[in-house]
């Protein structure tokens, strides 16, 4: 248990991350939450000319991230990937890629998803590749919110990780 703890650290909460560069595509890892406002800082910084963005879709099959019909100095593209998992996110990266020739990404998720999220997308994704982290300070628990704590990544990041394990492809 200790030892999984400390490699959680190095896993989830501070785990190898990559500086926005400049890139062809910010490409936004689901939900559309907090991590907008960082993505957008990176988009008025110019880091680069296209933003994409997944979001789930609502009953009348709008998007629900607020991002996908404002306007600014930079395109935006909103999809909904099919599955809706960072799988089907890192696929949609590939096709996307493929009918924008975009060449290099900065992949914007949450600091305890960048590990994971950066093994799924390498395999689909042959570009330059930047996994960017949106930074939380998550509570050790949370009654309130408990997908939002320390505490349950912990053991939904590792749990997902098993499943990375036996699904090697893209």
């Amino acid at each position: 248990m200790l030892v999984w703890a400390i490699a959680g650290i190095f896993l989830y909460v501070v785990p190898p991350t990559d500086e926005p560069a400049h890139a062809e595509v910010l490409f936004v890892l689901g939900p559309p939450d907090q991590r907008m406002v960082y993505a957008e800082q990176l988009m008025q910084h110019g880091y680069a000319p296209t933003l994409a963005v997944s979001s789930p879709v609502d009953q009348h099959g709008r998007f629900e991230a607020s991002i996908c019909g404002a306007q600014r100095s930079y395109r935006i593209i909103c999809f909904r990937p099919e599955p809706f998992t960072t799988q089907g996110e890192a696929r949609a990266l590939k096709s996307l890629s493929e009918q924008y020739g975009w060449r290099s990404a900065d992949v914007l998720t949450a600091q305890f998803h960048v590990t994971r999220a950066r093994v799924i997308v390498s395999r689909c994704y042959a570009g330059d590749l930047h996994m960017v982290a949106d930074r939380q300070g998550l509570p050790l628990i949370s009654l309130i919110n408990p997908t939002y704590s320390w505490g349950y990544q912990y053991l939904y990041q590792t749990a997902a990780f098993v499943k990375v394990a036996i699904h090697p492809s893209c």
